[in-house]
């Protein structure tokens, strides 16, 4: 009985296998969601940071928004934005807590520095 020539089983190995394709998927899920609101705030705050330790607490909130799955409302944006008196730190997820109170103390100390 003859056997297959070599060319044959090359191009066998071309097609990904079923399981590989599903992985895929996920990971192109996971990569087009964007937290846009939270990625706004992250600007803002590079904007207003002045030393390595604003530095080192943007840095953090990065990861923090790279790995966390939710995102801030766009209402909650705005309200952090241009109304920072009347935010209650509470209504957010714990681990967002600590970055929009150092977002509202850049805001506090800006408004400080320009009067000075």
């Amino acid at each position: 009985m003859p056997s297959k020539p070599k060319s044959a089983t090359h191009r066998k190995k071309a097609a990904p296998a079923k399981s590989d394709a599903k992985k895929n998927d996920v990971k192109n899920v996971k990569m087009k969601t964007k937290k846009v609101n939270l990625l706004k705030l992250y600007s803002e705050m590079n904007k207003l940071s002045h030393d390595a330790v604003d530095k080192e607490v943007i840095k953090r909130f990065k990861v923090i928004i790279d790995t966390s799955e939710e995102d801030i409302t766009k209402k909650n944006l705005g309200l952090i934005l241009k109304d920072p008196k009347s935010v209650t730190i509470s209504d957010f997820n714990d681990s967002l807590q600590p970055y929009i109170k150092h977002y509202l103390f850049l805001m506090k100390r800006n408004k400080r520095l320009k009067k000075a």
